[in-house]
């Protein structure tokens, strides 16, 4: 049996030292493992569009803003090219509807047509009555692009000109569609009316070389490809007010006026006032309260750093945010933050 020296003596281990001996491991052991093993959280699962998309992005910003919160969240992005559901945001509000996923990322209109069984929800099998509204983010404005030799002021004044109108099946063409019906126009105001999708830089290469007098975009600001018609050839973006803007609004209310900040682009000095969506984040009326609470709390009580992130945030205002886009009724953990502040009675 192995023996021990302590100050020169010789200690055959008794029975005593080999239990504090295995008890000193032992507690060690537990020690070591109450350090190691992860605490306990929740995880919560956005449903964002493609990888590609700023949607995505967006949905990570708010993945990192939900982990470092008060609630012992965690959060993950399922995005719609590798996750549970297709590009199409009918998909992402069906999986948060079903429990699929605990939010989702969608824009104002989705919101809005599947809360009144609208639009591409008019004949769907189903509804939408257990979706509850969070808040709206970033807005993704309509712009209207025009090479620099044309001095033209406003939307009227693209009557009789050649303008690049969006394919068929795009989000700006189906804008675009909407705003020449309420102006009372149709393609036939204009002297060409182009068809060329964004891809590829079709569209780009038709307004610089002279083949259009102007293109219709829809993406968020600043937008790489807007900036490289500017520096190109000498591109500008056009203002879109009027009385066709309000009867818009008006007839479909998930628009809302938006403008694009003054030094966006070389050639915008001052502001560019237009309109456009709203991405909003949706949840369902059977997500936990205590969790809802405390994700928006994450949200809210660090908006300096989701401001901080990307320009399109900087102007975030939470009043706005709560109000803004929001078809779905708010879901009361939601409404519980909202009223502590002071923004909601």
């Amino acid at each position: 049996m192995e023996s021990y020296m302590v100050n020169n003596v010789n200690i055959q281990p008794g029975p005593v030292i080999r239990i504090l001996a295995l008890s000193t491991l032992a507690l060690t052991i537990i020690m070591f493992s109450m350090v190691s093993r992860p605490a306990f959280a929740l995880e919560i699962l956005i449903g964002s569009s493609r990888t590609t998309t700023f949607n995505y992005h967006f949905g990570r910003a708010l993945c990192r803003l939900i982990s470092r919160g008060p609630g012992d969240l965690d959060c993950d992005v399922s995005a719609a090219d590798v996750g549970l559901h297709s590009a199409d945001y009918v998909h992402t509000l069906t999986n948060v509807r079903n429990g699929a996923l605990d939010l989702g990322i969608i824009d104002s209109s989705v919101q809005y047509d599947a809360i009144n069984k609208t639009g591409r929800f008019e004949y769907y099998d189903g509804d939408f009555k257990n979706i509850r509204g969070l808040f709206s983010v970033n807005g993704v404005p309509f712009t209207i692009v025009l090479r620099g030799n044309e001095n033209l002021a406003s939307f009227t004044d693209l009557e009789g000109k050649k303008v690049n109108v969006g394919n068929p099946g795009s989000p700006q063409r189906a804008i675009m569609d909407s705003l020449l019906e309420a102006q009372g126009w149709s393609k036939k105001s204009f002297q060409l009316a182009e068809e060329l999708p964004a891809t590829n830089n079709q569209d780009t290469m038709s307004l610089c070389f002279g083949a259009v007098d102007a293109v219709v975009r829809f993406n968020v600001q600043p937008d790489a490809a807007t900036r490289h018609m500017v520096d190109l050839c000498d591109a500008r973006l056009l203002p879109i007010t009027g009385d066709m803007v309000d009867k818009l609004i008006s007839k479909y209310p998930y628009y809302s006026t938006q403008s694009i900040a003054a030094g966006t682009y070389a050639s915008n000095a001052e502001s560019v006032a237009t309109f456009g969506l709203l991405e909003t984040v949706v949840t369902s009326e059977e997500v936990d309260a205590d969790t809802v609470y405390a994700l928006v709390k994450s949200v809210f009580d660090q908006i300096d750093r989701l401001r901080n992130t990307h320009p399109v945030f900087s102007s975030l205002n939470p009043v706005d945010m709560i109000s803004q886009g929001m078809s779905a009724p708010l879901h009361e953990g939601a409404l519980k933050y909202y009223r502590e502040q002071g923004w909601m009675q």
